[in-house]
């Protein structure tokens, strides 16, 4: 597996079964453009656990043609 040192260029919170995004408001929307662009892994984080956030994953967007990685929130808690 190939590694990059490459940061995200977004790190969004996607609904899973709704394939929604999380805004800035905190309501889930449709376009990953319109979702909240979290300055950090420990920020989204800690927004998906304090708001008590079920079937979520973190979407991390890299330049590029690289492919978007997802980290589901089941692996982290």
């Amino acid at each position: 597996m190939q590694t990059s040192n490459a940061l995200p260029r977004k790190l969004l919170v996607r609904h899973v079964s709704r394939n929604k995004f999380l805004s800035p408001a905190g309501r889930w929307v449709k376009r990953a453009e319109a979702a909240f662009n979290f300055p950090n892994l420990l920020n989204a984080i800690n927004t998906c656990l304090g708001r008590g956030l079920k079937n979520v994953e973190l979407i991390l967007r890299f330049e590029g043609n690289a492919p978007d990685r997802h980290i589901s929130l089941d692996a982290i808690q």
